[in-house]
């Protein structure tokens, strides 16, 4: 038993040390994504639920730290929107179930993608994105290893953003986060 924590303690410090961009990885866009109207037939966003009431607790979690983050630096809280959340966890899903870790699905579509899809209109937006595997405290690992993210902690701290959605999907010991930011209209 010990020795099955120290080998995940230093797979997860090795990831969190050497390979940061890897396991947590943001996505800033320059300019306000453009805006396209939802096509009437997918103009709905997914509909899918918390694994658990112990996911609920997690990212709620999420939240909370991010905001403690935002208000440490004199920033708002951002408030929570359920459609974001279950583009996130619909995308946390797909990673794990497809078996990839980017912000572009393997059919090359992205989070303005799936924003549209699920009808969600925005002047500004951003994703956060982290996995990790074997973690004693996952949201723990995934908000620090955000923040320490030159990118990540520019979308935590952006103050043009004022909703955000979190989406978390397990698989074993594996974890998927994604966190949705944005500004609507």
């Amino acid at each position: 038993m010990k020795s099955r924590f120290f080998d995940s303690f230093i797979l997860i410090a090795a990831l969190v040390l050497i390979a940061p961009p890897i396991f947590a990885m943001g996505q800033v866009p320059e300019r306000p994504a453009p805006v396209a109207e939802p096509s009437p037939r997918t103009a709905n966003p997914p509909d899918i639920e918390p694994q658990s009431q112990q996911i609920v607790r997690m990212e709620e979690e999420v939240v909370r730290r991010i905001n403690e983050e935002r208000r440490r630096q004199g920033l708002d809280p951002l408030s929570v929107n359920a459609d974001l959340a279950r583009v996130a966890r619909a995308f946390s899903r797909q990673m794990s179930r497809e078996g990839f870790f980017s912000h572009t699905d393997p059919a090359g579509r992205g989070m303005v993608d799936r924003l549209r899809d699920a009808g969600i209109r925005y002047r500004i937006s951003g994703e956060n994105i982290s996995m990790n595997v074997n973690a004693p405290d996952p949201v723990d690992l995934a908000v620090r290893g955000w923040m320490r993210s030159p990118g990540h902690r520019e979308n935590i701290l952006r103050g043009a953003y004022t909703e955000t959605g979190v989406g978390i999907w397990r698989d074993g010991d594996t974890y998927h986060f994604t966190q949705l930011f944005i500004r609507p209209f």
